[in-house]
């Protein structure tokens, strides 16, 4: 009975030593991680396989590592897919989670995960005010962890960098991300410090249809104007839509505004641009006579946000050189290279950086380092001084009168 009992023992012993080690391994495999909204979770500690809950997700997934992904939240445009790697491109479309294109739904992430093998999903940008509530229960639902992280004002990028390294399990990627992005606000922090209020007077015009044009806002409400608002004096009002293309107005009210410089978003077949060149109107604003309109540059994204994601810093790059080369004095398109390799993982050949620019660099007969045309910093400018200055002389000089011929009209 004794001999049998000791066998008993040494067998549940023996049991256990086999067991202990599986349950420490599994232990080891899993670690805590707090998200920016307060919501404690456990994870591998390696994560391969993530999902982005939109487009902003997938832009900083993309910009760590895209071999992170598993899915994406929207198919890429045609326009887009020469700067993606295929394998990202092809991946399979899970929705988006927040927003007026919410499409995701939890019965089919529960059912690609079957395939996927999803470890997270990702959601980032601005903290919605039912954001815990929200990803407790689709986390709950789907049992699928899904992690919060804010990257909302330029100033949060850097820090957000270092927040998705612990998450993702991506330290060193994240950590150089941060760095270059730290190095950038330091330098423009410092740079418009310099300019002070010496700021010239812009407007970022998103969308003209004739006598409609919108603008982006000035102000806190939408940070799609956050550059423009940083760099320059928005001559929008402060802002009453958050959403990308801003609040409609007049070309009477732009020609009241009249300012220093115009940035325009890519439209296909450079519409927008187009139309306010060959506007009689709009010729008889100061920007336009002396050639300082420009159209952000696209690709994979708009320079300019679109969504606003970490590209933004590219538009700080190329209009803080447009209005204060004094100050932001470098090259561009050297800087522009640099960052489509950090964060894009493309290399930028001189062909595509003309292609991407065609509309955005200054004038040649423009002084690189001469303020922007006011009224008052030529009082004396000649009809053939403002001639040369247009990007087309002749062509600026006929819609010049056919535009003076417009306004009499008016009168």
């Amino acid at each position: 009975m004794i001999i049998r009992s000791f066998e008993i023992l040494s067998l549940f012993l023996l049991t256990m030593a086999l067991l202990c080690p599986i349950a420490a391994a599994d232990s080891e495999e899993l670690r805590s991680f707090t998200d920016d909204c307060g919501r404690t979770m456990m994870l591998p500690v390696t994560i391969n396989n993530v999902s982005p809950s939109g487009p902003l997700a997938q832009i900083v997934l993309y910009s760590i590592d895209p071999d992170l992904l598993v899915s994406i939240a929207s198919s890429y445009s045609d326009d887009q897919l020469k700067y993606i790697d295929p394998r990202v491109a092809g991946l399979p479309v899970t929705g988006q989670f927040y927003g007026a294109k919410s499409t995701m739904n939890p019965e089919e992430i529960m059912e690609m995960d079957k395939k996927l093998g999803i470890s997270l999903v990702l959601d980032t940008g601005e903290a919605k005010a039912t954001v815990k509530e929200d990803l407790d229960a689709i986390s709950e639902q789907t049992g699928i962890n899904f992690a919060f992280v804010t990257q909302n004002k330029l100033h949060q990028i850097a820090d957000s960098y270092l927040v998705f390294g612990d998450l993702l399990g991506r330290k060193e990627e994240c950590a150089k991300l941060s760095g270059y992005v730290s190095n950038l606000m330091n330098e423009f922090d410092s740079g418009m410090a310099k300019v002070g209020d010496g700021k010239k007077s812009i407007i970022y015009v998103t969308a003209v249809k004739g006598n409609s044009v919108s603008l982006v806002g000035s102000g806190e409400k939408s940070y799609h104007g956050e550059v423009v608002n940083m760099l320059g004096n928005n001559l929008a009002k402060p802002a009453v839509s958050s959403g990308g293309n801003g609040d409609e107005y007049t070309t009477e009210d732009i020609l009241n505004m009249n300012p220093d410089i115009i940035i325009v978003s890519y439209a296909p077949n450079h519409a927008y641009y187009n139309e306010i060149m060959n506007s009689a109107e709009w010729q008889l604003l100061d920007a336009v006579k002396s050639g300082n309109v420009y159209e952000a540059p696209y690709g994979p994204y708009s320079w300019m946000g679109g969504p606003p994601s970490v590209q933004r810093l590219l538009s700080m790059i190329w209009i803080g050189n447009l209005m204060y080369p004094d100050v932001f004095d470098y090259d561009v398109k050297e800087r522009a290279k640099e960052f489509y390799e950090l964060f894009f993982h493309y290399k930028l050949s001189n062909e595509e950086l003309k292609e991407l620019m065609i509309h955005a660099e200054r004038n040649a007969d423009s002084p690189s380092n001469a303020p922007l045309n006011t009224p008052s910093d030529t009082p004396a400018t000649s009809s053939a001084n403002s001639s040369a200055k247009s990007p087309a002389p002749l062509a600026a000089l006929i819609v010049s009168l056919i535009a003076a011929a417009y306004v009499a009209k008016r009168r």
